[in-house]
């Protein structure tokens, strides 16, 4: 069973070939609408791409079209990476209301949402609080403890990458049923072992093996089986390409 990375970054142009040899179902997560639409055309094996407009990237924002997003929703069973940052130079009411209306649209037709929250996870649980949305996964979650069970109350998933096994914060709070793993490549796996790349989650899966005191097929079948609660709930489990719906069958 292939290794499952729900998040990370990759360049919309690079070779199909590449990505086969990461030997892992990656998540691309992309940070524009203009971004996504440079890969609506690719077929990857292995390799999903989702919708995004960061929070920190300004022409996610000024540029925003609910509509154009809606269209572009049809070919992709995720959205990411979309949120809010505290640290982000645009200013919160224009992330707000791009945010507030993704989950609108989100309220018709559910997605796995990577869900970014860099200083402002209580005002990113203030939004989920509003629109109830399925699907959510908190990417590089650093919220306090009781944030933590408030989003578990909402019925978020939480994506581990290096820096929350280096700093354990989360997973000892949540259950194996909550868990999914990620890279966040190349931002998240700064600290882990060379080399470098989407996929590569050997550091994060034998981590979590230790917590769980099971083995690294035991975090991929949890893993997987996590994904296919999300797939199931959102009904996008025959959007997502050949391999992921064959390992969430697997699991």
């Amino acid at each position: 069973m292939l290794p499952l990375d729900v998040h990370a970054h990759i360049q919309p142009d690079i070779d199909p070939r590449e990505l086969d040899q990461l030997s892992a179902c990656v998540v691309a997560v992309t940070r524009t609408s203009e971004e996504f639409v440079g890969v609506t055309a690719r077929r990857d094996r292995t390799t999903v791409w989702g919708l995004g407009a960061h929070p920190g990237v300004p022409a996610a924002h000024g540029r925003f079209d609910a509509e154009g997003f809606r269209e572009l929703l049809t070919h992709t069973p995720v959205v990411g990476e979309i949120g809010l940052d505290g640290h982000s130079r645009i200013p919160p009411d224009a992330q707000r209301r791009t945010l507030d209306a993704i989950l609108t649209i989100l309220a018709e037709h559910p997605r796995l949402v990577s869900l970014h929250s860099s200083g402002a996870t209580g005002r990113v649980l203030d939004v989920l609080e509003a629109h109830h949305p399925q699907g959510v996964v908190l990417h590089w979650w650093r919220g306090t403890e009781a944030e933590t069970r408030r989003a578990l109350g909402l019925g978020c998933h939480f994506s581990i990458n290096a820096a929350e096994i280096a700093r354990p914060k989360v997973l000892p709070l949540v259950p194996r049923d909550r868990v999914l793993t990620e890279t966040d490549h190349p931002y998240g796996d700064r600290s882990q072992t060379a080399p470098r790349r989407p996929g590569r989650l050997d550091d994060i899966e034998a981590a979590i093996a230790r917590h769980w005191d099971v083995d690294i097929n035991g975090v991929r079948r949890q893993v997987w089986a996590n994904l296919r609660q999300i797939a199931t709930q959102t009904a996008t489990a025959d959007i997502f390409p050949g391999a992921f719906q064959r390992a969430m069958l697997a699991a």
